[in-house]
């Protein structure tokens, strides 16, 4: 399996592509025919999407396809995706989370965020902030070295003790990159989750806590109600398998539902959970304002971009600026290689967008960031 992979510049793009797009002829919403014409359009194995808005919740959800490619076995709304990259928002949620119950900082540098790695953390670590993991301007490499991902799945110590001693390797030596410029990290992450992860150990209420306790805790469970449903870590065990090409590169294979269909499972900050798209989007409406409103302090924080108005990344979030039709949009999009996930999401609509396949490659692409934008443009008219 190959690291988790950046899709943050093409769905920016999308923000700000602005199309003639086809409405239902009574000038709602019709997400079933939506997906269904396009994942057969695409030959795609399964297609999800879920349109939400701050002040209704769920609108609508419809999936289309099979679980397994072959299997007979129809994908049902209630399945988890796996949302790859996506995670990221809920990382540096999660440390907004800490900071608002008085246990974490902003502005927290390296040396602050492992006290415990004090004398062995190399010079040019020591200005980096909490806020340039998540924003990738740390100079951290884009991923780990391929050498620790084929360890990583042998490793059988805890997790929150391979983040750990990861860290420490990676604190000790240069940083790939220049502190302040923009390099998607996946590595960044990793990082920010063992950070997290030390902070627990050093703080009796968090009762050293990993990084997957802590997010199911702090973020989960404390989002609107319904925002649990089908929630977890790695492969779905049930449901819905991601898809590679075959042997011959000729047709879409299942994965399975062991770790082996995923990305080790030390790299959760970055890029390892499973969702539904109903669960999912409901935790997402917490960013816009409305009755599942996160403290306004959160989500400005989160979603200012970083480090200045010129950035078109936030922490977690991608941001496009210039998208006149709709004002500020905010979006990311995630694949382990064997899954797609895209989230839309428009402030001045009161809007969430999540479209996803369990399969990857340039087909998926365009048919999700397709549907994305129509779907998009569908609300906007329908909000007229």
């Amino acid at each position: 399996m190959n690291h988790v992979r950046r899709r943050v510049s093409g769905l920016l793009a999308s923000l700000l592509f602005t199309a003639d797009l086809a409405i239902a002829d009574n000038g709602k919403l019709s997400l079933q025919r939506d997906v269904d014409l396009a994942r057969e359009k695409a030959g795609l194995v399964a297609l999800g999407a879920v349109v939400a808005t701050a002040d209704k919740g769920i609108v609508a959800v419809a999936v289309s396809g099979e679980r397994a490619k072959g299997g007979k076995n129809p994908v049902q709304d209630s399945d988890a995706w796996h949302i790859g990259s996506n995670t990221k928002m809920l990382t540096a949620l999660l440390y907004a989370r800490l900071v608002e119950q008085g246990h974490a900082r902003w502005g927290a540098a390296v040396p602050e965020l492992f006290p415990g790695l004090s004398g062995k953390i190399h010079a040019n670590w020591q200005e980096v902030t909490i806020e340039d993991l998540l924003s990738h301007r740390s100079g951290a490499a884009p991923n780990v070295s391929v050498t620790w991902m084929i360890s990583a799945r042998f490793d059988h110590k805890p997790l929150d003790v391979q983040r750990a001693n990861l860290a420490e390797t990676i604190l000790a030596s240069k940083p790939a990159g220049k502190h302040g410029e923009f390099t998607y990290s996946n590595l960044g992450y990793i990082l920010a989750g063992a950070a997290i992860e030390d902070l627990a150990k050093r703080t009796p209420d968090l009762k050293g806590k990993t990084y997957e306790l802590l997010l199911r805790e702090l973020v989960v469970a404390q989002g609107p109600a319904g925002a649990a449903a089908g929630f977890g870590f790695g492969p779905p065990k049930t449901g819905i398998e991601g898809h590679a090409k075959g042997l011959l590169g000729r047709t879409m294979k299942p994965q399975g539902r062991t770790n082996d269909a995923d990305n080790p499972a030390a790299l959760g900050p970055a890029g390892t959970v499973h969702y539904s798209l109903r669960g999912h989007a409901l935790l997402l409406l917490s960013f816009l304002d409305g009755p599942r409103a996160l403290p306004l302090s959160i989500r400005k924080k989160l979603l200012t971009p970083y480090p200045n108005a010129n950035s078109d990344y936030a922490l977690g979030w991608g941001v496009a600026v210039k998208n006149t039709a709709h004002g500020v949009s905010y979006g990311h999009s995630g694949s382990n290689t064997v899954w797609l996930s895209q989230v839309t999401m428009v402030p001045e609509l009161g809007l969430v967008v999540i479209v996803n396949t369990n399969q990857m490659d340039l087909k998926a692409e365009t048919t999700v960031s397709e549907l994305s934008k129509r779907l998009v443009e569908q609300m906007s008219a329908a909000d007229k």
